[in-house]
């Protein structure tokens, strides 16, 4: 996950994620350190990440970890109810992650959730901060090799709206398209158009 605007398209996935988590104000700043204009605060911006390698393969691949930052700002009358806030809202951020389809279709594996926990006094007011640091996985395979040359391409057609409606066909091009017969629309599983393109 190395190009930028997918980072920024997930964050922004994440974003209305974390807009229903009930009860909280959502910034996502790019000054962190700024104080939340408003209490309770749920923060979110994209932290670091990490390429694992997938092994010699003979291409340059990885396991890439995105690392999203959350930062959760409460205040309280004491120290133990700025606690039970923090974890009241962890919970609720947890559940609305997890059980995010949306984010699910955009994730290979969350590789981890980590949380740090500090509650201090300030005067009569008890602040409670919590950081949270989602791990999102992805695959990706990249740095070809530019000196490459491109000698020729196959280009095989089977479509949709031309269709046997009840065939079965062995080795067909698309296996994971094909629609099972009986059916009422392609593809079916046989080329209705082959190309081939070589380059001298």
């Amino acid at each position: 996950m190395s190009d930028p605007t997918a980072r920024a398209s997930y964050r922004a996935v994440l974003l209305a994620v974390l807009a229903t988590v009930p009860g909280v104000n959502l910034y996502s700043p790019g000054d962190w350190n700024l104080a939340a204009p408003k209490l309770p605060a749920l923060k979110l911006r994209y932290g670091r990440e990490e390429k694992i390698s997938k092994g010699p393969s003979g291409q340059t691949a990885f396991d890439t970890v995105s690392a999203f930052e959350m930062r959760v700002e409460v205040s309280e009358k004491s120290g133990p109810a700025a606690l039970l806030a923090l974890e009241a809202i962890q919970a609720d951020v947890e559940a609305a992650i997890f059980k995010s389809v949306a984010l699910r279709s955009l994730t290979q594996d969350f590789a981890f959730m980590r949380t740090e926990t500090d509650v201090s006094s300030e005067g009569q007011a008890h602040v409670g901060v919590m950081a949270i640091s989602l791990g999102v996985q992805m695959y990706e395979t990249f740095y070809p090799d530019v000196n490459a040359q491109l000698t020729e391409i196959d280009l095989t057609a089977d479509l949709i709206n031309v269709f046997d409606p009840t065939g079965t066909y062995d080795n067909p091009p698309f296996p994971d398209a094909v629609t099972p017969a009986p059916r009422t629309e392609g593809p079916d599983g046989r080329a209705e158009g082959f190309v081939k393109a070589t380059f001298t």
